[in-house]
């Protein structure tokens, strides 16, 4: 029975021969294992000196300093949401800078009842304020729209090809805007209509011009819409100065001059571009009549014209659209053809974008802050007194003055109760929330701050949360509930920002952010070429977090601000390559 023998048995390592003595290889047979082991050898000392000589090319690594590429306070990591004071049995009388104290009608100690008048004030001025505050809060809408707007297209203008299509988009929905505009019997306007000769109402320029005396003088310039197929002659210029219904010549000016811009559009309608303009010094002279004459001479006018090329140009009148919706959608598409021509670098667009984001937060408070003022400043044009809300004891009354430059109310009642203060926590914080915990207080309108506990969590979702920190649509939102003592300098009706910890964040400290071009990853995990303790490239695996618009990306562990890391593409860019501290600059001087 035949066997398959493994190379061991072919050449008897290992068996004895009868006597004990082992088998011996063959000379043959050893002569070849000793020739294919200096093969062997010979391979591997070129190919290590091959890859002595690769590695003796490579160039060193730039490597630069993460805290050059990061951010370390991003906003994002507490949690603000904000809500509006209510009162348990605390009443606190401010008063604002258009009120001023007729009488006070009670003192510190005094038990009141419901309904008793506590102090008495004049608002005169409360009207003014309330339409200048209105005016305060629409600027400041306006303001924070147009922030907002900025913010969507910088992060748009990442991709130049989707800007574009964004922006072909916005046009059309314009142009729809506007012809819906243009059809409403209220302000009809059609584009194609064939321009009616005439002057140009409520368009006019100076200039000035020497007079007959040589004395500089100032006259005014008309604009005249003008037909392609109209040609100047004397009936021509005199029908445009009648038209025009501007000083003719007489007995008092015998010569009179006349400053005109005639104004063509193109194919002659009314929605066509200015397509030419001509300027003209039409001058008309008086000739007095003679009555004693044989035969008698009668008053006569002449007219005669020349085109001057110096007259200020005409300023295209375009269509006037008073729509806010027409005006909203004009800002856009401002904003996307500004972008699209910008040629930021990505550097700058990420810093842009954070920049932006953080003065939409800010934006939003001021908004919130005009708001709150606009409703006090309505609340407070009642009959000019204050009535005690609930039964309870007055603990304090103060100088108007005093408390109106301390921030501080004149008149605080109190029925035994705090304040109560309803934000928003999202979904994904849950659980690290709890009933019990510490948050932080901070009033909109005075700055005034303090401690809250929160006393409870609903179990289901709001449809209107506000966590600026989150800013995520995707996730639901709900609201909890904090008790603050009554003797915070809080008021009623006021806004405040409630500030906790995320989420996880209790434990890591501050976030590290840093940009995303740094990162990459492998099989699902991600990795930065960082430098090591020996001056050498390693790659180290790091834990990610939140993605910053594509930007920046949050790392959670493995880097720290004191490291240093490479751009980790290019075929230097490998394990144990030596390397070289950079500056920021030259990262991109080297052309990201």
């Amino acid at each position: 029975m035949s066997e398959k023998l493994n190379l061991r048995e072919k050449l008897h390592i290992g068996e004895k021969r009868t006597g004990g003595e082992k088998p011996r290889m063959s000379k043959k047979l050893k002569k070849g294992i000793i020739i294919a082991a200096c093969a062997v050898g010979v391979c591997g000392a070129v190919w290590g000196g091959l890859t002595i000589a690769r590695n003796a090319q490579r160039s060193d690594v730039k490597v630069y300093s993460v805290n050059d590429f990061c951010m370390t306070d991003y906003w994002g990591d507490t949690s603000t949401t904000s809500g509006m004071v209510t009162t348990d049995k605390i009443q606190k009388v401010f008063l604002s800078s258009s009120q001023t104290v007729n009488k006070v009608w009670v003192a510190e100690g005094d038990s009141v009842r419901k309904g008793d008048k506590l102090i008495s004030y004049d608002s005169t001025l409360t009207q003014a304020s309330v339409e200048q505050a209105k005016i305060d809060y629409d600027r400041q809408d306006e303001s924070l729209t147009t922030a907002k707007n900025e913010l969507e297209y910088l992060k748009k203008a990442k991709n130049k090809e989707t800007l574009k299509q964004e922006l072909d988009k916005l046009n059309a929905e314009l142009d729809a805007l506007k012809k819906k505009y243009d059809e409403d019997p209220d302000h009809p306007y059609n584009g194609d209509a064939t321009v009616t000769e005439g002057a140009i109402k409520d368009y006019k320029k100076t200039m000035t011009v020497k007079g007959a005396d040589g004395s500089d003088q100032t006259v005014n310039v008309l604009y005249y819409s003008w037909l392609s197929t109209s040609r100047l002659n004397d009936s021509k210029v005199t029908e445009i100065l009648t038209n025009l219904a501007t000083l003719r010549a007489d007995k008092d000016h015998p010569s009179v001059d006349t400053y005109v811009v005639l104004v063509q559009r193109y194919e002659d309608k009314v929605g066509g571009y200015v397509d030419n303009t001509v300027g003209l010094v039409i001058t008309e002279t008086y000739t007095a009549g003679d009555d004693t004459a044989v035969p008698a001479v009668p008053e006569s006018r002449s007219v005669s014209f020349s085109v001057r090329s110096d007259l200020p140009e005409f300023e295209d009148t375009e269509r006037k659209y008073d729509d806010a919706a027409i005006k909203r959608l004009q800002q856009k598409i401002n904003l996307a053809n500004m972008y699209l021509e910008n040629s930021m670098e990505q550097k700058d667009l990420a810093k842009a974008i954070v920049d932006k984001a953080q003065e939409v937060k800010e934006k939003e408070v001021n908004l919130r802050l005009a708001k709150l003022s606009l409703d006090k400043k309505i609340k407070e044009l009642g009959d000019g007194n204050v009535y005690a809300e609930f039964d309870g004891t007055v603990k304090a009354v103060r100088n108007a003055d005093e408390a109106y430059n301390n921030s501080e109310a004149v008149i605080e009642l109190s029925g035994g109760g705090g304040y109560y203060v309803t934000g928003t926590l999202s979904e994904m914080e849950l659980g690290s929330v709890k009933v019990g915990d510490t948050v932080s207080i901070s009033s909109w309108m005075t700055g005034a701050a303090c401690e809250g506990t929160i006393v409870s969590i609903d179990d289901y979702p709001t449809t209107s949360g506000n966590s600026w920190g989150d800013g995520n649509r995707n996730v639901s939102y709900y609201p909890f509930k904090v008790f603050v003592e009554e003797d915070a300098g809080l008021q009623a009706n006021d806004y405040v920002d409630i500030q906790y910890q995320k989420a996880g964040t209790q434990e890591q400290g501050s976030s590290l952010y840093l940009q995303s071009w740094f990162i990459r990853t492998d099989n699902g995990k991600s990795y930065v070429m960082a430098r090591n303790e020996d001056g050498r490239l390693e790659q180290r695996w790091v834990q990610t977090g939140r993605d910053l618009w594509g930007s920046y990306t949050q790392i959670r562990g493995g880097l720290t601000t004191d490291d240093y890391v490479a751009f980790p593409y290019g075929r230097d860019v490998v394990e144990g390559a030596r390397t070289v501290e950079a500056a920021a600059d030259e990262l991109y001087n080297d052309g990201l």
